[in-house]
């Protein structure tokens, strides 16, 4: 009994794009019929073709005999399968559905392979991936596996997060922090800066998860949960009554709207000639200086500078290396005793309590050369409340808020763990 086999429309088996529009084969074909074959087409030792499939219909279609061809030799069906797409995606100009197709093809092909693996053999993010995983999962389309298979071969738990280092330093780093990183980093890649923070605060908010105490406004230092706009009502603080306020604000533009607000808030509490520093990132200083300059005077600009890794500004790729300090007063400028430098270094970074954290340092000698014993000093922006324990070293009286009741309970912490000294009014 004699058979013939039935004419199949299926793709090759390592062809894993659809062929291409018709108007872009016809322009493919007509290049390699003006130009010939440019760029070889690959094939493993079997002669099963991995990349060039429609160079290899134009040639057909053209009749050419002879073009070039790359033998590779070696790789398992599936390292045959991630070469295949990964040449195809970087050539193709791949549509945003196009990507999205190929993730859910090859999640339902091979669900176990890593979100990162793939993310990387597809060129796009691993949290497209994994938000398409956790679609066909819902929808039964692909299993719910607890441990996933990464290029090493072997496996992880789904949700594990993963640490990059690339120094025998980072590597103490991220072997010290990675059990220590909360529920919330899993399933993502970090790299070791950002693990440590996200560690750090996570163990900061267990060990400081204590209730907020409400001070005495006979205290010298207090420390207010509250927004900053209701910082004289909950403290009672009385108008013309601070020397100095400090503070260092949220860079991003999400504060923006409430500059002004701080800048009226500075030029109330402040005596005549009082100052006002305020750490600011660059990007929007523009905004800074227009809405503070409405309730105060400019007076100069600082600069604390650093010598370890910059700070990347990603839309202007600009690397810097400093921070610039607002100076304003109200009113006439109160010169405090003793020469200082507008030029600040900071020894290091000091990111364990807080990831906008300052050096206690930088706070200290900024107190020290903007104030006097016994002034009044307020931060309506507490954080780690440095400013609070700045001034309990030296001698200052403290006024302070935050938002974050974690950060206030502490605040209140830090300041219960050292020796206070008695601080007198001026």
């Amino acid at each position: 009994m004699i058979t013939t086999a039935k004419r199949t429309n299926r793709r090759p088996k390592y062809q894993v794009l659809p062929d291409l529009p018709p108007e872009e084969f016809e322009a493919l074909k007509a290049d390699i019929a003006l130009r010939g074959v440019q760029c070889a087409v690959i094939q493993d030792e079997k002669g099963n073709t991995l990349d060039g499939h429609q160079r290899e219909r134009a040639i057909r279609e053209l009749g050419i005999k002879r073009y070039p061809i790359t033998v590779m030799s070696g790789l398992s069906d599936e390292e045959k399968r991630h070469l295949a797409i990964a040449l195809n995606v970087k050539r193709r100009h791949l549509t945003t559905k196009q990507k999205q197709a190929l993730i859910e093809q090859e999640l339902k092909r091979t669900p176990d392979i890593a979100n990162c693996w793939l993310a990387e053999i597809l060129g796009v993010d691993d949290k497209t991936v994994a938000a398409t995983r956790k679609r066909l999962e819902a929808g039964s389309e692909i299993p719910r596996l607890k441990k996933l298979r990464a290029r090493d071969g072997k496996m992880y738990a789904a949700q594990c997060s993963r640490i990059i280092a690339n120094t025998p330093t980072e590597l103490r780093v991220a072997q010290q922090v990675a059990k220590r990183l909360p529920p919330s980093c899993n399933g993502r890649i970090l790299d070791t800066t950002t693990a440590s923070r996200r560690a750090h605060r996570y163990n900061n908010e267990r060990v400081f998860n204590g209730s907020v105490v409400t001070p005495s406004p006979k205290d010298a230092i207090r420390i207010y949960h509250c927004p900053f706009q209701q910082l004289q009502e909950t403290a009672r603080l009385r108008a013309n009554s601070v020397h100095l306020v400090l503070t260092d604000i949220p860079y991003s533009k999400d504060f923006l709207p409430e500059l002004d607000d701080l800048g009226r808030f500075a030029g109330e509490v402040l005596v005549e000639g009082g100052l006002f520093l305020c750490f600011v990132g660059q990007y929007h200083l523009d905004r800074y200086l227009e809405s503070f300059s409405q309730h105060l005077t400019y007076r100069w600009t600082l600069a604390t500078t650093w010598g370890h890794d910059s700070n990347l500004i990603h839309p202007l790729g600009i690397s810097s290396h400093w921070k610039p300090i607002l100076l304003f007063s109200r009113g006439k400028y109160r010169r405090t005793s003793g020469r200082k430098s507008d030029l600040l270094h900071m020894p290091g970074k000091e990111k364990d309590l807080h990831d906008w954290q300052q050096p206690q340092a930088t706070i200290e000698d900024l107190i020290k050369n903007f104030s006097d014993p016994g002034d009044l000093v307020c931060d309506p922006c507490g954080g780690t409340f440095a400013t609070a324990l700045a001034c309990r070293n030296l001698s200052r009286r403290f006024v302070g808020c935050d938002l974050d009741e974690q950060c206030v309970a502490m605040g209140q912490k830090r300041l219960a763990g050292g020796t206070k000294r008695k601080v007198k009014p001026r």
